[in-house]
């Protein structure tokens, strides 16, 4: 006998009651942490992926760039300049 576990998982848009505040052009929600960033104070980037529009404030860009750093190895050549 197996157990299964269930979960409770929507699909669709995500509903963010928020949406509708009004924000300057440079207050932007992030993509990942959906906190809420000024990209002209905090930084962080904004674009799109393929059509999918984008934003990361700078938290979640810096840990994504260290992410894929990591998984293509980019820093074993600077250290290797380095020694």
């Amino acid at each position: 006998m197996s157990r299964k576990k269930h979960l409770n998982v929507s699909i669709g848009p995500i509903e963010n009651p928020d949406a509708n505040k009004d924000r300057s052009y440079n207050e932007l929600v992030c993509s990942v942490c959906h906190c809420e960033f000024d990209i002209g104070l905090e930084g962080g980037i904004d674009g799109y992926i393929g059509v999918l529009p984008v934003a990361f404030c700078a938290m979640c860009y810096f840990g994504l760039d260290e992410f894929f750093t990591h998984m293509h190895g980019c820093y074993d050549e600077d250290m290797d300049e380095d020694a």
